[in-house]
């Protein structure tokens, strides 16, 4: 038994990087008109993406005319703006719906926002918008600027609410001349016309939608080298679509009495409604249910819900036919029906899953082969999180006594030891209020898309040595960048100097694109660099030997280093950078050519900037030269003198 839905409810499947008071203004422009004010929830983020930008349809709630998520026009879309997104935000999903169209899903305090972007100057897109040349217009004609776009959008969904329409005239009426122009980038003089003259917020004619939609398509293909380009970007983005899924497939399992259909039944509104991450939502019991009911093929009745061990378990023929059968489904509905949903963005929520064959097999009328059954399961599609719900058999038998106390335990712990440990899962305690239950798994799911989305944006991050567990994380491009970034890196050992030179070859050849993807840098050390980063910078990390510190390399898009951040993530820790920063600023004076301290470029809670030193790799570089012994010897005896005993 299954049930899917749409997000709509129906049916379908080397200067200093700048401080933080000013790095939102730096190299933005944002471009508004006063009447449909951004909601001071988001406003702060408009100029993080992108060198100009419009907002076009702002969400319902905020202005009229508003739907679901916040439209915006992009001129140079940062694809690395996540980076630098304020505390407190976190983003959940970021998907290419369009060759030019970015849908990104922001999270704060439990609310998502939904911002779609646009940055198509060609009007290769499906609505066929030369967004820099309309972004120019809003600058002196939002309101008309803003008709067009709706104007174009609406035909190409075929939208007739007469509500739409007169608003859009009426906007187009601040300025006639701007809004027709608009329209003839992407209709031509002729259909513009039409659409304008003496409509007055009349709905088009079925004839003139159909014209202007057929022409919406030709323009993206009026050329070979826009029909190239078009499909060239479209087939990138199926490529990235495929290989890299949006969607999530979650299992709900544990004991009977711990709440799974209830959790699984409310997820869908808690996770996939209007602004969330996801576009679509399934819900499936036990199996993905390709294959009929085993038991309807030879005729046997259903069981009864209530005695799930009330039958009497097959014999060893049965049972092994029973999992070969019931492997089958899960092996062929994995391909067939959950890879589409979760290639489209859908969320896919399955009850017990295949894993319970093996805590209670009883239910399933087998006898035997739990090894067998975890072996198969390694041949299945992997579900991206397992959610575990788990409580005392006390709490469990007040709501179900279908099964035993004693029964309930063993199950309880069997979860705890069957899933395969490359299966990510999270323990919730179903005892709690039924929403604290809610909460506690709608974070669960919330994690695991900030960290998977991560590593997306961007070009991403590799990891070294391993990307599973990398003691570097350096970016993956632009070449310069990734060649730059490298440098946070010092070779201390011949065979560490060979393979250093090696990668920085590969990095500036941007094969290093072709490395696999780690996780990007952890959400606590991204709030304390985002102030920091200047737009389209990228980060490389270097994992200290304590688990709460690190260093991070500021690195520029052509490859200027732009700042080294040493990174603290608990209150011993940053005191230890209290004293650095303070025998820096001490002891510094004391060196002399042609040794110096490094110049701090800021000091905050948690981090201590430093400007970047360039450096040469040396073939012993555990032996100090002569000279700077010498110079260290100096500052020491300096300092010394004064009574510093900290050099």
């Amino acid at each position: 038994m299954s049930e899917e839905r749409d997000r709509d409810g129906r049916e379908g499947a080397v200067a200093p990087p700048p401080m933080p008071a000013s790095r939102h203004q730096a190299g933005s422009r944002h471009v508004d008109d006063g009447r449909v004010d951004p909601a001071p929830a988001y406003e702060d983020l408009l100029p993080l993406i992108g060198d100009r930008t419009f907002l076009v349809h702002p969400r319902s709630a905020e202005a009229e005319g508003g739907g679901g998520d916040v439209d915006l026009l992009v001129e140079h879309l940062d694809a690395n703006w996540p980076l630098r997104l304020p505390s407190g935000w976190r983003l959940l999903q970021m998907l290419q719906y369009d060759v030019k169209g970015w849908y990104w899903v922001l999270e704060r305090g439990g609310q998502t926002l939904a911002i779609d972007t646009v940055d198509d100057p060609r009007g290769l897109g499906r609505d066929g918008i030369p967004t820099d040349g309309l972004i120019e217009l809003a600058e002196r004609h939002p309101q008309a600027a803003r008709a067009a776009y709706l104007t174009l959008k609406r035909i190409r969904k075929g939208i007739r609410r007469e509500g739409d329409w007169r608003r859009i005239s009426s906007w187009a009426a601040t300025d006639p001349v701007a809004y027709r122009r608009a329209l003839e980038w992407s209709l031509g003089g002729r259909v513009a016309a039409r659409l304008t003259e003496g409509r007055d917020g009349v709905v088009p004619p079925d004839g003139l939608m159909e014209w202007a939609r057929a022409l919406l398509w030709l323009r993206r293909r009026s050329s070979p080298a826009r029909m190239a380009a078009s499909f060239g970007a479209s087939m990138g983005r199926w490529y990235r679509r495929v290989l890299l899924p949006t969607g999530v497939y979650v299992i709900v399992v544990g004991p009977d009495g711990s709440g799974k259909s209830t959790l699984a039944e409310a997820l869908p509104d808690l996770c996939a409604g209007p602004g969330g991450p996801f576009r679509r939502w399934t819900h499936l019991h036990w199996r993905p249910g390709l294959l009929p009911r085993a038991g309807g093929l030879v005729g046997s009745p259903l069981a009864d819900p209530t005695k799930p061990h009330g039958q009497t378990p097959h014999g060893t023929v049965g049972s092994l036919a029973s999992v070969a059968y019931h492997w089958l489904d899960f092996f062929l509905g994995g391909w067939v029906r959950l890879t589409p949903v979760k290639v489209r963005s859908g969320l896919i929520l399955l009850e017990r899953g295949w894993w319970d064959v093996a805590v209670d097999p009883r239910r399933y009328r087998i006898a035997g082969f739990r090894r067998l059954v975890l072996f198969l399961g390694g041949f299945l599609m992997q579900p991206d999180l397992v959610l575990v719900l788990e409580a005392p058999s006390a709490a469990l038998l007040s709501r179900k006594a279908e099964v035993g106390a004693e029964e309930l335990e063993r199950q309880t712990r069997a979860w705890h030891s069957t899933l395969p440990e490359r299966v990510p899962r999270v323990y919730v305690d179903a005892s709690q209020p039924e929403e604290a239950v809610r909460r506690a798994s709608r974070e669960a799911v919330f994690s695991l898309l900030a960290k998977r989305a991560s590593r997306r944006y961007g070009i991403g991050w590799t990891g070294f040595p391993s990307t599973s567990s990398p003691r570097w994380l350096l970016p993956r491009g632009p070449a310069a960048a990734a060649r730059s970034a490298l440098r946070i890196y010092r070779p201390m050992t011949l065979s560490g100097m060979i393979g250093w030179e090696v990668a920085r070859v590969v990095a500036t050849t941007g094969l290093l694109r072709a490395s696999p993807r780690a996780d990007g840098p952890s959400e606590e050390v991204r709030a304390l660099l985002a102030p920091y980063l200047p737009p389209r910078a990228t980060l490389a990390i270097f994992r200290t030997n304590h688990p709460k510190r690190c260093v991070a390399m500021i690195v520029a898009s052509d490859g200027r280093p732009l700042g080294v951040a040493k990174i603290a993530l608990d209150d011993a820790s940053d005191a230890a950078l209290s004293r650095e920063h303070h025998n820096l600023e001490t002891l510094g004076p004391y060196l002399s050519a042609p040794v110096r301290a490094p110049r701090v470029l800021d000091r905050a809670p948690g981090i201590l900037l430093l400007e970047t030193v360039s450096w040469r790799p040396r073939a012993r570089p555990a032996i100090l030269p002569q000279e700077v012994a010498f110079g260290l010897g100096r500052a020491f005896a300096a300092s010394s003198s004064q009574g510093n005993e900290g050099m």
